[in-house]
């Protein structure tokens, strides 16, 4: 297995991989276009394991000079424990620090067993603040995760 940075070909294999978790919200914003858009904005920070069988895990983030973001950190079910996750953790956060940003953060629902992952790796829940949203394109909400 190799991790290399993600190209926009390589869509359709993450949103299958996407896909494949109940719950995943995913958005307008992870249409190819959208994808595509993302990735010539913040290409140094979105990776893809890739094994003889096609995409395995995947990370996009993405940085707007001071913090940075994580988004769809996913991995096959049957690579979970494996080190790949931590391994596509550990190469966006070398990129996003050697590109200067000092503090990274992520949303994930409540519910999402890999809150557990995330603490054993060095990320820590906040209780201080709120997340609020305001959708300017599109749906209130448009994600696969029902409300």
């Amino acid at each position: 297995m190799i991790v290399r940075p993600m190209q926009p070909e390589d869509y359709r294999g993450l949103v299958e991989l996407w896909s494949s978790f109940p719950g995943n919200a995913m958005t307008g914003a992870d249409s190819e276009e959208g994808f595509t858009r993302f990735l010539k904005r913040n290409g140094s920070y979105c990776f893809a394991a890739v094994d003889s069988d096609g995409i395995v895990g995947s990370v996009m983030a993405g940085e707007d000079s001071r913090r940075g973001y994580i988004y769809h950190l996913a991995v096959r079910k049957e690579l979970h424990r494996s080190g790949t996750g931590r391994l596509l953790m550990d190469t966006v956060e070398k990129a996003l620090y050697e590109a200067g940003i000092e503090k990274i953060h992520l949303f994930i629902f409540s519910d999402n067993p890999a809150i557990e992952f995330y603490r054993k790796t060095g990320w820590h829940l906040r209780n201080d603040i709120e997340v609020m949203s305001k959708v300017l394109r599109g749906d209130r909400y448009m994600g696969t995760r029902k409300l």
